[in-house]
């Protein structure tokens, strides 16, 4: 709890569960609009108005939220994950200044967040009606499905559920059955549940 103290008192932005200071960090604002803070701007006069200082949110977000969730305190990450992810997207966004700072913003989020709750649908929905978004749900679907494929052989928390349906999809047909068949499986099971393996040169 001292260390998540700590990072808000010196970076106010991350304090809260980041449903209500997503906007602010989502659109650079200032430390003044950031509700459930006092003083508003820290100890250190904390302003997030350059790209460097949106990374270091990002990465203190989550930390707290690893500290929170290690130390079993109560409450979800969805928010604070969305919160961690507008502050890397505007990070994208100064890399990429073409990139339409919504999308920037709302991508990051949604991968962050799919990557730890395996809600690919649900989170877009989410992000993209919440924030008043609807035009940006195939981006927001597109980087939600790409972080799914990407971390999905990835346990993250030990309370995680595992998707058997990635599993099935990207392992079994993908990896499994085609190792059985180069090791000389054919892969077809007998009506007693044995199987036949067919010797290489008859494959």
């Amino acid at each position: 709890a001292s260390v998540i103290a700590g990072i808000g008192v010196c970076i106010p932005a991350t304090v809260s569960w980041g449903e209500e200071e997503f906007q602010t960090i989502a659109t650079m604002g200032p430390s003044s609009d950031l509700p459930h803070v006092w003083p508003t701007s820290g100890a250190l006069n904390f302003e997030m108005n350059t790209w460097w200082k949106a990374l270091l949110v990002g990465f203190a977000k989550l930390i707290c939220i690893s500290f929170t969730v290690a130390g079993g305190y109560r409450g979800g990450f969805i928010f604070p994950f969305f919160a961690a992810g507008a502050a890397f997207g505007q990070v994208l966004d100064a890399i990429f200044p073409h990139l339409p700072n919504q999308l920037a913003t709302l991508c990051f989020a949604a991968g962050i967040n799919v990557a730890i709750t395996r809600t690919s649908l649900a989170t877009t929905l989410i992000l993209a009606f919440l924030s008043g978004e609807p035009c940006a749900t195939p981006a927001i679907l597109m980087a939600s499905l790409c972080s799914l494929f990407a971390t999905s052989y990835m346990t993250f928390l030990k309370t995680q559920i595992a998707r058997s349906d990635m599993d099935h999809t990207l392992y079994t047909h993908g990896g499994t059955s085609h190792s059985r068949l180069t090791n000389g499986d054919s892969g077809e099971d007998n009506e007693d549940g044995s199987q036949d393996v067919i010797p290489d040169g008859e494959h």
